[in-house]
C-alpha cells in the first residue's frame, strides 16, 4: 500500500492518519526513550572491557568515545567503537523514520546522543556525543552530514586538534542544519539543545585549547601524506559546494524572482490548499487526494505563489507596508479559522492540524508566515487596484522569464504536487 521510501519519508502515524495530539505525543516519547536505551550501549567500554579487560574511563581524557579509544588501543579498537557506535545510533533513527518520518528519526536519533552520553547501563558515564551526532546526522540529512565532515575535516586537518573540529560543528550544527530543513522546523530546538550540550562536555578541551596544552593527533604516525589530507580535503569541499547548490541554492526555490521565491515547502502548502479548494469546487471528499486532479492543482499553485512572490517584491521594492490589521490576520489565523480549515478534525491543534494536512515538517509558523506574504500582496494588490496589479504581474513575470530573474523549477513543482 505505501512504498518503504514514503514510510522512512513521512512515517505510519502520517500515511495512517493517525497524528492525534495524543498519539504524537506516546509515540514521541516511545521513540526518544528507544533511542536513549539503544544509545546507551557504549561501544567504547564495551570493546575496552571484553578486549582488553580495561576500561577505557580510566585512560586519557576518561572519555568513552572513539578519539579516546584511537589514542589508547589504536586503530582496531578505534574502527570497532566506530562501527558500534554508529550502527547503535542509526537503528533508532531507522525505527524512528518509521513511526514519524525525518522528524522521528530526528528525535530518537538525539535521544541516543543523549543515551550514549549518559548510558544508563554504564552509572551514566559515557561519551561527548560527536561521532554519535554525526550517525544521526548522515541518516537523516545526508547533504548536511557532508557540510559538517568537510568543515571538520578542513578543521582538524589544519590544526590536528578533534576537540576544535567537534565544538566549532557543534556551534555550526543548528545555525547549518536550519539552511536544509528549515528555520520553521522544530527540530532545530532539540538540536541546538543538543549542540549546546557537546560543547559543555567539551569544556575541559576549551580549557586546555585556552592553555595551549590540548594533546594533538599525530597524522602523520598514522601514515598520512600531507599530500593526502589536501586531496581528500579538496574533493570533500568540491562535493559540498555541489550539495550546497543543488540542495540548497538551487533546489530550496520552486519558484524564484530576483533574490526572493517560494520554497517547496511553501509551494506544498499552496498546494494542499489548491487541492481542497479543487475538491470543495466538484463535490470530492477532502479524505480522497489520489481524486484531485494535479494538473489542475499545479495551475492553481503557480498562479497563486507568482502572485504572491512577485507581488510581495515589487511591494518591497516600493517600500509598501502591511497594516497591523493584516499582521494581526496572519498572527491569529489558526486561533480564528482553525475549527473552519478544510480537513479539520475534532481534537486538532494548530500544530496537529499543519502535520496531518500539510507534512510532519510544516510548522504552524511556517504556514502563518506564508498567509503574512499573501496577505502582504493582497494588500499591495488593493491599494493600486487589482488591474493595475494583474498588469504589474504580468509585466514583470514577462520580462522576468526573459531576463532570467523569474523562474519556475517545473520538476521541483512536479515533485511537490506528487508528494501531496
Amino acid at each position: 500500500m505505501y512504498s518503504f521510501s514514503d514510510i522512512l519519508q513521512y512515517g505510519l502515524l502520517y500515511l495512517t492518519d493517525q497524528r492525534g495530539a495524543a498519539a504524537i505525543v506516546f509515540s514521541v516519547l516511545g521513540i526518544c526513550i528507544v533511542g536513549y536505551l539503544l544509545g546507551g550501549i557504549n561501544f567504547g567500554i564495551i570493546v575496552s572491557k571484553v578486549r582488553y579487560r580495561d576500561d577505557i574511563r580510566k585512560h586519557g581524557s576518561g572519555n568513552a568515545g572513539l578519539t579516546n579509544m584511537l589514542r589508547t588501543y589504536g586503530k582496531g579498537a578505534a574502527a570497532a567503537t566506530l562501527i558500534g557506535d554508529v550502527l547503535k545510533t542509526i537503528l533508532p533513527c531507522f525505527i524512528g523514520s518509521i513511526v514519524l518520518g525525518q522528524t522521528g528519526a530526528f528525535f530518537a536519533g538525539f535521544a541516543a546522543v543523549i543515551g550514549h552520553m549518559w548510558p544508563v547501563w554504564f552509572n551514566f558515564k559515557g561519551g561527548k556525543g560527536v561521532l554519535s551526532l554525526a550517525a544521526v546526522t548522515l541518516y537523516c540529512c545526508p547533504p548536511f552530514f557532508l557540510v559538517m565532515i568537510t568543515i571538520f575535516f578542513i578543521i582538524v586537518a589544519a590544526t590536528k586538534f578533534i576537540s576544535l573540529g567537534s565544538v566549532i560543528c557543534a556551534l555550526l550544527y543548528p545555525i547549518v542544519l536550519s539552511r536544509f530543513i528549515g528555520t520553521q522546523n522544530f527540530v532545530i530546538i532539540p538540536a541546538a539543545v543538543i549542540a549546546f550540550i557537546i560543547v559543555f562536555r567539551h569544556r575541559s578541551n576549551i580549557k586546555r585549547l585556552y592553555n595551549k596544552n590540548e594533546n594533538k593527533i599525530k597524522l602523520s604516525e598514522k601514515g598520512i601524506k600531507p599530500w593526502i589530507l589536501i586531496v581528500i580535503g579538496v574533493l570533500l569541499t568540491a562535493a559540498s559546494v555541489v550539495t550546497v547548490y543543488f540542495t540548497y541554492i538551487k533546489g530550496t526555490y520552486v519558484i524564484k524572482y530576483k533574490d526572493a521565491g517560494v520554497t517547496s515547502v511553501q509551494y506544498g502548502v499552496i498546494c494542499v490548499d489548491e487541492r481542497f479548494a479543487y475538491m470543495k469546487e466538484n463535490g470530492i471528499d477532502f479524505d480522497k487526494k489520489e481524486d484531485a486532479d494535479k494538473k489542475a492543482v499545479m495551475a492553481g499553485a503557480d498562479s497563486r505563489a507568482s502572485r504572491i512572490l512577485v507581488l510581495g517584491k515589487i511591494a518591497s521594492e516600493r517600500g509598501f507596508s502591511i497594516s497591523g490589521a493584516g499582521s494581526e490576520r496572519a498572527k491569529n489565523y489558526f486561533a480564528d479559522n482553525l475549527s473552519a480549515l478544510p480537513g479539520y478534525k475534532e481534537g486538532d491543534t494548530a500544530e496537529t492540524y499543519c502535520h496531518r494536512v500539510y507534512g510532519n515538517s510544516v510548522s504552524p509558523l511556517a504556514v502563518t508566515e506564508l498567509i503574512r506574504r499573501e496577505i502582504y500582496a493582497e494588500e499591495y494588490a488593493v491599494s493600486i487596484g487589482e488591474e493595475e496589479a494583474e498588469k504589474q504581474l504580468e509585466e514583470a513575470i514577462g520580462e522576468g522569464e526573459k531576463n532570467g530573474t523569474f523562474k519556475l523549477d517545473r520538476k521541483a513543482a512536479e515533485k511537490v504536487v506528487n508528494k501531496y
